[in-house]
């Protein structure tokens, strides 16, 4: 049994290699346009349509699939289209705390886990300057916020799990890939 991560992500597919010595990518073609939920039922919800979506043509192996959003006053910011949004993104989540909410989904023939990590940043004050500085780089683009905790220097403080911020909650899906077979190691 092969394990396949359902994402084209390459923050997941780094955090992956912890726990997974062996795995392929194949990244889910599943449209992530889905009524809003609650935003933990939300994110677990995305990560299991992703993980099925590759399930259904790859049924003998165990897809891990798992989506990331950020989460400001109920509000989830995803990833910015332009330098305008990315601008608005970093201006509100300046100065505030936001919630980073990862749901991942491990599915096998024999069974299917999803769950959903919390981690919750705090933003520094960001000058104008900072901000469009960073958009510059190109990074704010492909990451939900609009930003990456590793690339951006805009956190103050985080209290949860780091990796989850970055994209995939290795402590945590170590624990549940245990359950297929003890797969982590």
């Amino acid at each position: 049994m092969k394990v396949i991560l359902a994402s084209a992500s390459p923050r997941r597919k780094e955090l992956l290699k912890k726990l997974v010595k062996d795995f392929s990518v194949i990244p889910s073609e599943f449209d992530e346009n889905i009524p809003f939920d609650e935003p933990s039922e939300y994110a677990k919800k995305l990560s299991f349509f992703k993980a099925e979506e590759v399930f259904k043509r790859f049924f003998n192996d165990i897809v891990i699939g798992a989506d990331t959003i950020v989460v400001l006053d109920g509000k989830i910011l995803g990833k910015p289209h332009d330098e305008a949004q990315a601008k608005i993104m970093l201006d509100e989540l300046s100065g505030m705390s936001h919630s980073v909410i990862t749901g991942v989904t491990v599915m096998s023939k024999q069974k299917t886990v999803t769950f959903a990590e919390i981690s919750t940043v705090t933003f520094k004050k960001l000058a104008d300057t900072d901000i469009e500085n960073y958009i510059k780089t190109g990074s704010a683009f492909d990451k939900a916020g609009g930003y990456g905790i590793q690339d951006s220097g805009f956190v103050e403080k985080i209290s949860g799990s780091f990796d989850n911020v970055v994209g995939l909650p290795v402590e945590k899906l170590g624990e549940v890939l245990k359950q297929f077979g003890g797969l982590n190691g």
